[in-house]
């Protein structure tokens, strides 16, 4: 899809040092995964930054690339959005590069399903519990960032037949009463669920609407969460690698069957897992190394 490519430059000492800020992909669309980077920097250099009103968390990667994941909320209306990126050498006043990044509507799919009553509106004993629960996925998303945990690009947790998109406009006995904030791969009750990269499980439970539910914490506001699972073979607190098996799929929670729930999410906005997992993340020279 290309991508949107800015330049500044730095005056370092008496030559000036090119900045280069790229924006991947160029066309910025409600709920996608956007890659800031910023090239042209050297190691005592302080890169900060925003998109919107989010903070850009930018890393550095082993082969020196600076960059930053951000996400565009799948509910904001199309327009412009602020970008603004700083680079401060030492012992110099920084630089600043600051503009707008238009978004653009997404298209997304529609779905209407008949089911009862019980998966549109819970019985009054269980919605107590659901609020706790949405509690304890907010303390999540508020808590400080950790450190960089992954390295190299994500892969899926399991391969197989996409059931439901990301965005997807669902309607429950004829009425719009959610969107899908994740993708739904198919499955059978068993299969193997591993993590898309390393990171730290930060929640292992059993939900009213996700059923079993795992989620790992990437770092720099990075997470992935599993749902519906049948079995957990990784408890809270466990450091987990990229491809490590963390569960089993099932159709635990408000499921209709078998299938695996994967959702992301970036400074508390989630995002379609497909642009995390279709993007280039590579740092090392041997292609694939986490």
């Amino acid at each position: 899809m290309g991508s949107l490519l800015l330049m500044v430059t730095l005056l370092a000492n008496t030559a000036p040092r090119p900045v280069l800020v790229t924006v991947s992909p160029a066309e910025a669309i409600q709920g996608q995964l956007l890659l800031i980077e910023v090239a042209g920097t050297e190691p005592g250099d302080e890169v900060t930054g925003s998109f919107g009103k989010h903070t850009l968390r930018f890393f550095r990667t082993a082969r020196g690339q600076v960059r930053a994941l951000t996400a565009v909320s799948l509910k904001h209306k199309p327009g412009p959005v602020a970008l603004r990126v700083q680079v401060t050498l030492p012992g110099q006043d920084p630089i600043v590069h600051g503009r707008p990044v238009t978004v653009q509507a997404g298209q997304f799919e529609k779905q209407t399903l008949r089911v009862d009553s019980k998966f549109v509106r819970p019985p009054k004993k269980y919605r107590r519990q659901i609020r706790q629960e949405r509690r304890a996925l907010s303390r999540l998303w508020k808590a400080p960032a950790t450190e960089r945990q992954w390295r190299g690009s994500f892969i899926w947790p399991r391969r197989d037949k996409i059931c439901s998109t990301f965005g997807l406009k669902r309607m429950f006995n004829k009425q719009l009463r959610s969107r899908h904030y994740g993708l739904d791969i198919d499955g059978k009750n068993g299969d193997p669920i591993v993590a898309m990269g390393a990171g730290r499980v930060v929640m292992v439970a059993e939900r009213y609407y996700s059923g079993g539910t795992i989620v790992i914490d990437h770092g720099l506001k990075l997470f992935s969460l599993y749902f519906h699972l049948s079995a957990f073979e990784v408890k809270v607190g466990d450091r987990v690698e990229r491809g490590q098996r963390i569960g089993l799929m099932g159709e635990s929670g408000r499921a209709t069957g078998p299938h695996l729930h994967l959702s992301n999410r970036v400074e508390n906005i989630s995002f379609d897992p497909l642009g995390l997992l279709n993007m280039d993340l590579t740092e090392n020279q041997k292609e694939g190394t986490p």
